[in-house]
């Protein structure tokens, strides 16, 4: 039975050479020639201007690689080596061989790499930059040979590895040494332990008018999966696409049976997810499913990790039958770069892990393996049990952001499972949200935080919002911190109001007090004196000299200042933000009168926590499971 192919680069979705295989790098593709650490993997290569020779590796993007003599190829990569102690741990795999499909002559050996994450590795300051060297100091390894624990067997063009040991750490992987010209055609990991339960999985998306994305992503999934009468996955997808936009057609789709449409209507990330999970339930006795992959509509997706996800829910222990399985994210610009590999939500702040770790290291491969306090995964792509979707236990109706959060969170007592291989890349970009999303971030963090044990409590709360208007204030935008008061006093109005809320026009609303953005010509901005200074990289006595700046006269008539910059006006009268991708920005003015009112509000809000929040946060509790309920959000989606 198989447990995980071993896979090849491919064009349309990363050609990132060493995320697949260690060796020399094929013409065309990407990674940067790094030696180091390589002490099993010697490249025997000849250097010129930085390029490796020729002839030594070659491969034609059909699934074959050849191999000159005397060279090797290494599968301690990110989507190659075999995570042995999370399928030891998780499964019921009790034995693991690999099949290594090699025409000619060579040495395979077995390899076992165990890692080590020192704390100072997930810590912000160390999340920075890909390149940050202080990261990767933090990260240790433990690689030995396995040879004496393995059984290697020769069959015509085959060599099989038996690993007669199952081990509780770590990951294995194979070096193929080519004793003679060899031609690599993949392989596959593989146990005779049959599959512990059959498994149905319903797809979701939800998408807002990213048409090119879906049809890219369905389309491959029709092809590959749906229509593929050789993937074992094809009689057990089906997939539910929550059209918020309502701009996709049945057509777009050849109408395929297995692919189903549901024009929704626009109400943001959460209820057009909860709308899949819906549909997908009704159908449950005609359609059964054992389990939800929730995904992102503007992914890039490799419908491999479909597969994979599959392979490995079959072997769940019942232990972790509940468990969630989630999905690293990837950039999108740069693929070897994993953005992000689980969370901890704390009430306030986001601990992400494994940030910005480039994925074509060594070393990364097996740390990353390396299990982290996780209390969720992002819904980009996210596996949930059908025993979770409950008709009593949906998600909450945020519109956006902290959906996934909220929903991971409340049912963290079943686990989240994260592996090697599994993943999608995603669009980054700097912090462009629009000043609505102020809103939405503190009334969704509450609302996020109601019933967890540690849930916020009044003085947090008041030092948070405190933090975000000040921030907002001395940078003169006057809407933002608003907006922060604004969703302070919808929480407080309690669940009642926010159930009675129209999520459409609430947004619209807030949409209409975003800046808007001129062109640097519309404004006659002379743009050579732009600032591009990160909050990362200045000191914090900055933010203290400036506070006092703000209270004196204007020096400068215009600061400008890119959207990543730290955005500090240092006694400019007014702020151009500029956003470099859309080639505009938005123009703030101080105003003592406006920052006054701003002042005094806060102090009324302050007081309004002080009394009401514990009550409120109470009220909230005993309310969740109405506005989590089915009744509920088929009345809120008006289904």
């Amino acid at each position: 039975m198989i447990l995980q192919p071993i896979i090849f680069p491919r064009e349309d979705i990363c050609k990132e050479w060493k995320m697949y295989f260690r060796s020399a790098i094929p013409k065309g593709y990407e990674g940067e020639i790094d030696d180091r650490n390589d002490d099993e993997v010697v490249l025997r290569a000849m250097r010129r201007n930085n390029n490796l020779s020729k002839g030594e590796i070659t491969y034609n993007n059909k699934e074959s690689i050849k191999i000159k003599a005397h060279h090797k190829l290494s599968l301690e990569t990110y989507f190659n080596a075999f995570s042995i102690g999370k399928w030891s741990k998780y499964t019921t795999v009790d034995n693991v061989s690999i099949v290594l499909n090699i025409k000619g002559d060579a040495t395979v050996k077995m390899y076992r790499v165990v890692g080590a994450v020192d704390d100072i590795v997930n810590d912000p300051k160390c999340n920075g930059g890909f390149m940050n060297a202080q990261k990767y100091n933090g990260l240790h390894v433990n690689r030995s040979c396995i040879d004496d624990e393995c059984e290697i067997v020769r069959e015509k063009d085959k060599y099989i590895v038996h690993v007669n040991k199952m081990y509780n750490e770590g990951v294995i992987y194979s070096v193929i040494m080519a004793e003679s010209d060899i031609e690599f055609t993949g392989g596959r990991y593989e146990t005779t332990a049959l599959p512990a339960q059959e498994v149905d999985i319903a797809l979701g998306i939800c998408t807002f008018k990213r048409e090119a994305f879906v049809k890219s992503n369905v389309g491959k999934i029709i092809n590959e999966i749906i229509n593929n009468d050789k993937c074992e996955l094809q009689k057990h997808l089906e997939v539910y696409i929550s059209d918020n936009g309502q701009t996709l057609t049945n057509e777009d789709f050849a109408s395929n049976s297995k692919v189903h449409l549901f024009p929704n209507m626009n109400a943001g990330g959460a209820g057009g997810f909860t709308r899949a999970m819906i549909e997908a339930m009704m159908r449950r006795e005609n359609s059964k499913f054992t389990h939800m992959i929730l995904m992102d509509d503007d992914i890039v997706l490799d419908c491999r990790v479909i597969v994979r996800t599959y392979y490995l829910l079959r072997y769940l222990k019942g232990e972790y039958k509940k468990a969630m399985i989630g999905g690293s994210m990837f950039e999108l610009d740069y693929r070897f770069l994993q953005f992000e590999a689980g969370a901890t939500f704390g009430g306030i702040e986001v601990k992400f892990y494994n940030k910005n770790w480039d994925m074509r290291f060594r070393n990364t491969v097996a740390c990353n393996e390396v299990e982290q306090p996780i209390n969720y995964s992002g819904w980009w792509y996210n596996v949930i049990p059908a025993t979770v979707i409950r008709e009593d236990n949906l998600p909450i109706p945020l519109f956006i952001h902290y959906d996934d959060i909220e929903y991971g969170i409340r049912n963290d007592k079943n686990g989240t499972i994260l592996i090697n291989g599994i993943c999608v890349w995603h669009p980054q970009g700097a912090n462009k949200a629009p000043i609505s999303m102020n809103y939405y971030d503190v009334r969704n963090m509450l609302i996020a935080n109601v019933g967890r044990p540690d849930e916020m409590s009044a003085a947090e709360l008041i030092y948070h919002m405190k933090n975000r208007v000040i921030g907002d204030v001395i940078r003169y935008r006057y809407s933002g911190a608003e907006r922060v008061f604004e969703a302070i006093d919808d929480f407080y109005k309690g669940p009642e109001y926010f159930m009675t809320l129209n999520p459409v026009e609430n947004h619209k609303r807030l949409m209409a007090g975003n800046y808007q953005f001129y062109t640097p010509e519309e404004l006659d901005m002379n743009m050579d004196k732009i600032s591009n200074v990160k909050d990362d990289d200045i000191p914090r006595w900055w933010y203290v000299w400036d506070a006092f700046c703000w209270a004196l006269p204007a020096r400068d008539k215009v600061r400008i200042s890119t959207i990543r910059d730290h955005g500090l006006p240092f006694m400019a009268k007014s702020i151009y933000f500029y956003d470099d991708a859309k080639g505009a920005g938005y123009f703030v003015t101080r105003d003592y009168k406006k920052a006054l009112e701003l002042f005094f509000r806060f102090f009324k809000t302050t007081v309004k926590i002080i009394f009401r929040h514990y009550l409120t946060m109470r009220g909230w509790s005993y309310a969740k499971k109405s506005y989590t309920s089915r009744e509920y959000w088929e009345r809120y989606l008006d289904i």
